[in-house]
């Protein structure tokens, strides 16, 4: 069987698509956090931090909200491989926290690996310009789905 494919074009209205799945889910709804855009293999969200994701006073950004969030940037990366479906499951993920969050967040995921059985996809978390957090992440792609 052939090796799956990133495609090269995107539907015009994937990035909405998406949006109208992830904007109205409880867990993230108080959180500040939209889908930016779309290309093949890639994906970017912003966070614009609200109280509901700050630990205490010190505003910073709670590192479960960030690990949330690099998983959600990455499936988004890989969903463009499917038009949008996420026939697939974190198997894992690993974060490594650089430095504080405080403010606004950008997230970028990208594939770097993408097959029949599973893809892994890096996440890159910003704020002010500085890399804050560096992800990686495994996707086990259901069996018969994607090649």
């Amino acid at each position: 069987m052939p090796r799956p494919l990133i495609p090269e074009t995107l539907a015009p209205d994937l990035t909405e698509r998406l949006r109208a799945r992830f904007h109205p889910w409880e867990l993230i709804k108080d959180w500040g956090l939209t889908v930016e855009s779309t290309e093949p293999g890639g994906a970017i969200m912003r966070l614009l931090p609200t109280k509901a994701v700050l630990n205490s006073s010190r505003g910073i950004v709670n590192g479960g909200v960030l690990a949330t969030m690099a998983d959600m940037v990455g499936a988004m990366a890989l969903s463009t491989a499917f038009d949008g479906a996420m026939p697939f499951a974190t198997s894992d993920l690993h974060i490594r926290y650089l430095e504080p969050a405080k403010g606004e967040v950008l997230g970028e995921g990208r594939v770097i690996r993408f097959s029949g059985r599973g893809a892994i996809v890096e996440c890159r978390l910003t704020c002010g310009g500085s890399l804050v957090a560096l992800c990686t992440a495994n996707f086990a792609i259901k069996h018969g789905l994607g090649g």
